[in-house]
């Protein structure tokens, strides 16, 4: 009988289980392409709650938090530095910083949130990462789910209860041509 080892079993792969081996094809090639597109990527600790900053400049992971959180930060981090400083949506911004009605907010917010993870997604096929397309997808939803919760109840949630699997994959969104300049600085936590 042949062994089969855990991380290659058929079947959904958990958020939160992702192999070191694919964490490290998956963190050389990304980072070279994000450090190719013009921004700075740093390594520092921040002040909790934060995981990660970016600022339109640099791209800024706290060495905390677990690999697999850090690779997901560099691809979301990315996704969203590319919104803050691509002219061509730049409009877009205006209703997540300028909407008072929270059903609305809650709306642009989620909209805000998946754009920046379609930039990930072009981002991993840009790198020539195109064998974690669903560990990535479910990350982002349940990145979603943990935002949602926080807004809903205005505390942070415990990880654990909003990890979610086999979700429909995200699509890529072509990357749009970037002018870099200092934004202020936005975290995610």
């Amino acid at each position: 009988m042949a062994t089969i080892p855990g991380h290659e079993l058929v079947g959904t792969r958990l958020v939160g289980a992702l192999p070191t081996s694919d964490m490290v094809a998956l963190w050389s090639p990304v980072s070279s392409a994000i450090v190719k597109r013009g921004f700075v990527i740093e390594y520092r600790d921040l002040e909790p709650p934060r995981t990660g900053i970016f600022d339109g400049l640099r791209i800024v992971v706290d060495p905390g938090g677990g690999f697999e959180m850090q690779c997901f930060l560099l691809l979301h981090l990315f996704g969203h530095s590319v919104q803050w400083v691509a002219p061509s949506i730049e409009h877009k911004l205006k209703d997540l910083q300028h909407t008072d009605d929270k059903a609305t907010f809650m709306k642009v917010l989620h909209d805000y949130e998946f754009e920046a993870a379609g930039f990930g997604m072009q981002l991993l096929r840009d790198a020539g990462v195109t064998h974690l397309d669903q560990w990535y997808s479910d990350f982002v939803e349940t990145d979603w789910r943990y935002v949602e919760r926080y807004y809903e109840t205005d505390r942070i949630p415990d990880w654990k209860t909003c990890v979610i699997s086999g979700c429909p994959l995200l699509e890529p969104r072509p990357i749009p041509p970037l002018v870099h300049r200092q934004v202020e600085v936005r975290f995610a936590f």
